[in-house]
């Protein structure tokens, strides 16, 4: 029987084993970030800078959990596209972040991107199902803001997040007609 994994995509035929281990390898890479473990990595990346900054010329495997990440953005919110790159051949000025606890977990990622002279946008933000509502986003803002002034927001956005802008920083400006809400719970996964 073919079948189509809802997470990953990824369609193949049950019960043959080449198939199913194909598909078992690619449904890990996307568990991964939905329940993340501590990364000697990141831990050693944070000794020399504990906020984890990610651009075109960061070693290969912060650009990989950013990526990651914006694959599981993509599948949660049915976009056609990740929006990060892990060459970053078509976007090489975008810059990432990991989110972490204290734990050295990768608790999600975020990217922003120049749209015009001396400003950005955050173009989108993903958190692990257990990080959100924590107040991560409110440790890490003022910290955006130093280093990316009032910069605007890309959408789509979910209503969570149009409801976290407008009551903590309703200075910044916000795409129209972008509230979207997730098509896959994610949180089923885990």
């Amino acid at each position: 029987m073919v079948t189509t994994c809802e997470l990953c995509k990824w369609t193949h035929v049950s019960g043959v084993p080449e198939e199913e281990q194909k598909h078992d390898a690619l449904h890990d890479d996307y568990l991964r970030p939905l329940i993340p473990e501590p990364s000697p990595l990141l831990r050693s990346a944070r000794e020399k800078n504990p906020v984890v900054w990610v651009d075109c010329k960061s070693p290969e495997w912060m650009r990989k959990e950013v990526y990651w990440r914006a694959k599981i953005f993509q599948r949660e919110f049915g976009y056609d596209m990740a929006q990060w790159e892990i060459e970053s051949r078509h976007d090489p000025e975008a810059i990432g972040l990991l989110f972490h606890d204290p734990e050295d977990r990768i608790i999600g990622a975020c990217a922003f991107r120049p749209i015009e002279k001396g400003h950005v946008r955050l173009d989108w933000i993903w958190l692990c199902p257990a990080a959100r509502r924590t107040g991560v986003l409110s440790r890490h803002w003022e910290m955006f803001r130093g280093r990316f002034g009032v910069f605007s927001i890309g959408g789509p956005i979910s209503g969570a997040m149009l409801g976290f802008l407008r009551a903590k920083f309703p200075d910044h400006k916000i795409s129209p007609g972008f509230v979207h809400e997730a098509t896959l719970q994610v949180s089923k996964f885990i």
